[in-house]
């Protein structure tokens, strides 16, 4: 999984302009989702949000077919092109600041630091070059199917949420209240000190109350992690990688049905 891996840290790195657009232009929300992204499987793209100014809206994505970020107006149409590939980071972010000012889009701080830390890559200073479609098509594939599952967790639990990609930690996740008093957190992370690979995850953020992790169900190539600082489910990559589509399919249900309904009875 190095190959996806590799990716999910260029993407989730190139990805910050759209989220220091989003901070900058797009409505504040408390919880910071104002600055979140999604990815489109069907386009592949990943969108920021909607903002308004001069009475037309606009959204930055970014293209992964071409590597470019387009800005869209209201229907989609492409306002302006933003190439990537053969800049360095800071070239990019002077070209879409200097874009958005000659659109007359406002333009201060638009750039400036985020208000979160991602982690520092070795990368961050290198001309910027499209990944290869092989390795980028798998990386596509498992975040397809993050939102495809989110999306079945949200149905049988008759949830209200939206299936984002946060770029702090940018995992395509899910957060909803399961009962009055007890909230999921469901999706794919990206690889971190606690887990060194990426991996699906759930877990449970109970409110003056804890849950006893006791005789926890397992019925497949998952685990549970349960320490001082995370308590939860998870299933890596690796693991899902070593079968065919419709089996990752499976057992990715399997794993969330089972690890939800064990943690709505607690």
């Amino acid at each position: 999984m190095q190959s996806y891996n590799n990716i999910d840290k260029n993407i989730h790195q190139i990805c910050q302009i759209i989220a220091k657009v989003n901070r900058s232009l797009v409505s504040k929300q408390e919880d910071d989702s104002h600055t979140n992204l999604y990815f489109e499987s069907i386009e592949k793209r990943i969108y920021g949000r909607w903002f308004q100014q001069n009475d037309n809206n606009y959204i930055l994505a970014l293209n992964l077919v071409d590597f470019t970020f387009l800005l869209l107006a209201d229907n989609k149409e492409i306002v302006k092109q933003f190439q990537i590939e053969g800049k360095t980071l800071t070239e990019i972010e002077e070209n879409v600041e200097k874009s958005f000012d000659t659109l007359q889009l406002p333009t201060k701080g638009l750039m400036k630091k985020l208000h979160f830390e991602i982690p520092s890559y070795t990368f961050i200073d290198s001309i910027w070059e499209k990944p290869k479609m092989i390795e980028l098509n798998n990386w596509v594939t498992y975040r397809s199917i993050a939102n495809e599952i989110c999306v079945l967790l949200i149905g049988i639990a008759q949830a209200k949420s939206e299936v984002r990609i946060w770029p702090h930690h940018f995992d395509t996740g899910i957060y909803f209240k399961a009962k009055r008093k007890l909230g999921i957190g469901f999706g794919l992370a990206m690889k971190d000190n606690m887990v060194n690979d990426s991996y699906f995850y759930i877990s449970a953020y109970p409110e003056n109350y804890n849950i006893q992790y006791n005789n926890l169900p397992n019925k497949g190539n998952w685990k549970w992690e349960i320490n001082e600082n995370w308590k939860g489910a998870i299933l890596t990559l690796e693991e899902l990688d070593k079968k065919p589509y419709k089996e990752k399919i499976n057992q990715l249900v399997d794993f969330m049905k089972t690890t939800y309904n064990w943690i709505i009875k607690q």
